[in-house]
């Protein structure tokens, strides 16, 4: 194949010779003989396709967002001695290239290997792939090449990073019987203390209070109240129009981040966790316990693209047919238009316990400008309209107006943590 040198060569000789004729001056031909000499003499000697071994190593298959992945590519020379050899391995645009370099030019005798090393790093979470490896043999006039494209491809999952709220108080306000770690206001196993009843044949050793039991001179048990677990729905709105802010600290970004922390936080109380993603498709996972569980919302969230127009009475039709009845819902959105504010008043009407984490699209935008006087008195009013829309949907649902510069744990201080019914 032709480089772009031998087109610009053909093309000057091309244009001397039309001068030539236009002007009838036969002393033009004689500047593009030696452009054509040099095409002639470089075309004498073919170039060859490389042969090439290349093995790709990776040091993470899983990575999150912003950790350091170190690949290793190690090429080995089964053809010929090639002069010129241009090296290129495929890295989505994604991702970061801190240290070294995925490109490389240099020659490769026959049996020699060589080792290229470089470091990643994922900006965005998602499912990416390095490669393919591309490898060009330049001819020594650096007229011609030839290509060859080694299919090899390493696939690396970048979950979103996980938020660290543990010291959130956050759980499903209705339980159900299975047993779980939320206080139920019902007799049953647990660690507090309830009350005293006399003793009932069949009732624990561990069970009997002994210091009534001296007092009163008969046997008295300790009760304790029930701990359960209850059902949560987590709802992330990911539709085109609730996108606010660069690919990598959008709204979306954050609610997925969001997502993934409530999800796991309210596993680790075993209770079960469902998802809903709304987009231009209603992605679901349906609610189970478990760390599995974890994993199956985790390859859910990794997927997920902004994108699509689906109305929220979508989600509450599929709540009230296909999943569990009287999950606590969990809402992630910006709130940007008022069909999510209706959504929110629909389900609060049904009956349904609502919590709202709202990724302040109002500060995303913030973060993306400089300071400067007008945009100063903008975003004053956008943030008082923002507050008066969370303060009345504080009468349906608890909200969490969370600006994303900072930790999620601390827009969760304001949910109500114990279970109202």
């Amino acid at each position: 194949m032709r480089t772009s040198l031998a087109s610009s060569l053909a093309s000057v000789a091309g244009i001397f010779v039309v001068l030539a004729l236009l002007f009838l001056e036969w002393r033009l031909l004689l500047l593009a003989i030696p452009p054509l000499t040099y095409l002639v003499l470089a075309g004498l000697r073919p170039v060859r396709a490389p042969v090439l071994d290349v093995i790709r190593e990776v040091s993470e298959d899983r990575a999150p967002v912003g950790q350091e992945v170190s690949v290793t590519l190690r090429v080995a020379n089964r053809g010929p001695r090639i002069d010129l050899l241009e090296l290129y391995d495929g890295v989505p645009r994604e991702f970061a290239v801190p240290k070294g370099r995925p490109h490389l030019a240099l020659a490769l005798r026959n049996g020699e290997q060589v080792t290229i090393t470089y470091t990643v790093v994922p900006r965005v979470k998602g499912q990416f792939q390095l490669g393919p490896v591309i490898a060009r043999s330049l001819s020594p006039s650096g007229l011609d090449y030839e290509e060859a494209i080694l299919p090899i491809r390493t696939t690396i999952n970048v979950p979103p990073r996980l938020e660290d709220i543990r010291r959130a108080r956050i759980q499903p306000r209705r339980t159900r019987a299975w047993v779980g770690q939320i206080p139920s206001r019902l007799i049953g196993l647990g660690t507090e203390f309830w009350g005293l009843r006399e003793y009932v044949p069949g009732d624990e050793t561990r069970r009997i209070n002994w210091k009534a039991t001296a007092r009163l001179d008969r046997l008295v048990t300790n009760e304790y109240e029930g701990e359960r677990s209850g059902d949560v729905v987590i709802v992330l709105d990911a539709r085109q129009e609730a996108v606010v802010g660069p690919l990598a600290a959008s709204t979306t970004e954050h609610g997925i981040r969001a997502a993934l922390a409530i999800a796991a936080k309210i596993l680790d109380g075993r209770n079960r966790v469902g998802l809903i993603v709304q987009r231009n498709v209603l992605d679901w996972v349906y609610p189970a316990f478990g760390r599995k569980q974890l994993f199956r919302i985790l390859d859910a969230l990794v997927r997920v693209r902004p994108g699509g127009e689906w109305s929220f009475r979508h989600v509450s039709w599929f709540l009230s047919r296909f999943f569990p009845p009287n999950s606590q819902v969990v809402l992630i959105s910006p709130l940007l238009d008022a069909d999510a504010l209706r959504a929110v008043t629909d389900l609060a009407a049904r009956g349904t316990a609502v919590m709202i984490v709202s990724p302040s699209p109002i500060e995303v935008e913030r973060a993306m400008y400089s300071e400067d006087p007008t945009l100063d008195v903008a975003y004053r009013l956008l943030r008082m309209e923002r507050e008066n829309a969370v303060s009345a949907l504080r009468r349906f649902a608890d909200v969490a107006d969370w600006d994303p510069r900072d930790p999620l744990a601390t827009a969760l201080r304001g949910v109500t943590p114990w279970p109202r019914h």
